[in-house]
């Protein structure tokens, strides 16, 4: 079961970037990424000349994500505290074409405390209920805005 909810979260990951890539290519902006670490779905991303790290995860019908503790997971390839880094999570759109989920930069991810549980897993459990709107996209102009694009 376990196995099967991990296909699909990396398939739902592996058509975001997909569409991200078309979407900025549509925006003429220079895109590159490479996978990092596959157990996090770590993702070094460069755009407009800036490196930048993201996380991305999906929940696929529950009303939580379970995600590695990013300070742990992004410690082992980033020496500085300053590297920008954000959590993408998707959750599964009517239309595939456009995104839909959360992005929460570094620096917000490190302020919020409500909501996260760890499971026996060590993974951080995030309940969706907890997340403010402001985190909040549904097209890719809400999803380049917080991404600072």
């Amino acid at each position: 079961m376990k196995e099967v909810q991990t296909e699909a979260s990396e398939k739902l990951a592996n058509e975001f970037l997909s569409n991200l890539k078309a979407a900025l290519g549509q925006k003429r902006v220079k895109f590159g990424s490479k996978l990092i670490r596959r157990h996090s779905r770590l993702y070094r991303f460069h755009i407009k000349n800036e490196t930048r790290f993201l996380f991305i995860h999906a929940n696929h019908g529950k009303h939580f994500f379970e995600v590695p503790s990013p300070g742990q997971e992004i410690s082992r390839y980033i020496s500085s505290e300053d590297m920008d880094w954000a959590i993408i999570l998707l959750r599964e759109s009517e239309g595939e074409k456009h995104p839909l989920g959360f992005l929460i930069r570094r620096d917000e991810f490190m302020k919020m405390k409500v909501g996260f549980t760890m499971n026996r897993m060590g993974l951080i459990k995030i309940k969706e209920k907890y997340l403010a709107s402001k985190y909040q996209f549904n097209n890719w102009d809400n999803f380049f805005h917080l991404l600072d694009l």
